[in-house]
């Protein structure tokens, strides 16, 4: 099976017993989506298709909000893409579970913050091969 550290709130989750807590599953699936999504595009210099160049389409640019809102969802499908391939070639060596692989990228939904417009909130929602929807909602900030 596939596994991943949990990390909630930018700290690796322990259990009660003070041991590190391993994500499966639709816990595993959430960690990668915002993973890939939050990696900029070539920071891995040993992947450097891995990520997501979402940050590069809002920072510096003065674009109306259609255009800005259609760059951030195209990079974010890219990425799921990226992983969607990444996935099937893991089950090629070793079990992943079928709520750990996008089976279909649903939703992606972006709209600016009320509070503050420099934040974007991005809803995203995935079908798992278990056929289950999960949804993620982040932040970024332009």
């Amino acid at each position: 099976m596939s596994f991943d550290l949990e990390i909630v709130d930018s700290d690796l989750k322990l259990k009660s017993d003070g041991t590190l807590k391993i994500a499966v599953d639709t816990v595993k699936l959430r960690q990668d989506l915002l993973k890939i999504i939050l990696t900029s595009l070539g920071s891995n210099k040993f992947h450097p298709w891995y990520g997501c160049a979402v940050g590069e389409n809002i920072i510096g640019k003065n674009l109306p909000q259609n255009l800005l809102e259609e760059d951030i969802r195209s990079s974010i499908s890219q990425s799921l893409d990226n992983l969607k391939t990444l996935q099937l070639a893991q089950v090629s060596t070793q079990r992943v579970s079928l709520a750990e692989q996008i089976a279909e990228v649903g939703d992606i939904n972006i709209g600016r913050s009320p509070a503050d417009q420099r934040q974007l909130n991005i809803i995203l929602s995935v079908l798992t091969r278990r056929l289950s929807k999960i949804e993620e909602i982040f932040t970024i900030t332009s």
